[in-house]
């Protein structure tokens, strides 16, 4: 009996040690290697050095495949006209850079979408005074806690038309956290907003709205999310929580509120929350003759199926504008030209100091220069009523 247990220890003892060193990638690697070269499929008896593991934040590939913007110019072949503009101490900018980058880039007409309205619109409109930038204001969204909130909202509102606002930025707290006196979500739809929206309606201004984030920030932070490297970095980003509405709802919300407002001309920003899903986009702007798109920040996804979107950029050449979602930029401005104007492919579509949203590259959509000169700026001219 005690041999028995001896040589079943002595058997326990090999196998663990045999499960240490094949749970070594290394020494799986030396065992392949010697079990090939056994068999005469190859001379090679040295591992490859490499570590066991790589972080995803942590890999960043060369590609061997040489992507060269050989282009003499990256300026645009046509002014553009930026729909998504952000300006102020947050974006890192000051009012003499904005109009030197604006002459630099042919950029005619600059729209600031400011976040917030009333005194601090005030001060961003005197600050940043070039003819040429077309201020947004939004609502002061504080107030609605208070008694008679929408009725202050609407004077506030007022107001900031009076002193030039040519519209209103909603922005994805709207709909996602804002809470009525209630403590219920404020729906986009909801009717206590009525009168803010028939002002808009009666002004004809113009409302640009950012809705959501991509429909991977409603998911799971796991190994199937494709925006998992850029959620590990800001988990504060995602929506994937009970107190959130699940992305279809929202969407379904936002397509209420643009079928109850159909005077009201909306810009909806980041392609309509659909770079990805080019049906839906289709079906937002078949079913609101009202609603527009801007390509700003979804470049990174409309070019991972080039063809396909170039069909649609054709489609609906008449209601997608330009956008870059910043101040002025040099790089960005370089990058989206390349998107829109060439057929190059597989390509970044960040800057060298910027991170990027996922493992993937893009091409290029090459459009004509008639779809090109809409974009940059003929669509906008029409709508803002510019020459």
């Amino acid at each position: 009996m005690k041999n028995k247990n001896h040589s079943y220890l002595i058997l326990s003892l090999l196998f663990n040690l045999i499960l240490l060193i094949f749970i070594s990638p290394v020494n799986r690697a030396r065992a392949k290697i010697a079990f090939y070269s056994i068999l005469g499929f190859s001379s090679n008896t040295n591992p490859p050095n490499f570590r066991d593991t790589v972080l995803v934040s942590e890999y960043k590939p060369k590609s061997l495949f040489e992507s060269i913007d050989a282009r003499p110019s990256k300026t645009p072949s046509f002014p553009i006209f930026e729909t998504h503009g952000h300006l102020g101490s947050f974006f890192k900018s000051t009012p003499e850079e904005v109009s030197k980058n604006m002459d630099s880039l042919r950029i005619e007409y600059l729209i600031n979408l400011n976040l917030i309205g009333g005194s601090d619109f005030q001060d961003v409109i005197q600050k940043y005074n070039d003819p040429r930038i077309i201020h947004f204001t939004s609502f002061q969204w504080d107030l609605l806690q208070e008694k008679d909130g929408i009725e202050k909202m609407l004077s506030i509102l007022k107001d900031d038309f009076k002193r030039g606002a040519r519209g209103v930025k909603l922005w994805k707290n709207f709909g996602l956290e804002i809470k009525k006196p209630d403590k219920e979500r404020l729906k986009l739809d909801d009717p206590i907003l009525e009168p803010l929206f028939r002002e808009i309606e009666n002004q004809n201004k113009i409302i640009s709205i950012h809705t959501a984030d991509p429909e991977a920030f409603f998911s799971e932070i796991d190994e199937e999310n494709e925006r998992y490297e850029e959620l590990i970095r800001h988990p504060e980003w995602s929506f994937q929580n009970e107190k959130f509405p699940k992305f279809n709802e929202i969407m379904e919300e936002r397509e209420r509120m643009f079928k109850k407002y159909p005077k009201i001309i909306f810009i909806s920003l980041h392609f309509g929350e659909y770079p990805h899903n080019l049906q839906k986009a289709d079906d937002l702007l078949t079913n609101n003759p009202n609603v527009n798109l801007d390509i700003a920040a979804r470049i990174d996804e409309l070019g991972r199926h080039p063809i396909a979107t170039k069909n649609f950029f054709v489609k609906w050449q008449d209601r997608i504008l330009f956008g870059m979602d910043g101040p002025p930029d040099p790089d960005k401005v370089a990058i989206y030209t390349r998107f829109l104007e060439t057929e190059d492919e597989y390509f970044d579509y960040h800057s060298a100091n910027k991170p990027r949203k996922g493992l993937w590259k893009i091409s290029g959509l090459g459009l004509s220069p008639i779809t090109l000169e809409k974009i940059y700026n003929g669509n906008a001219k029409r709508i803002f009523g510019k020459k």
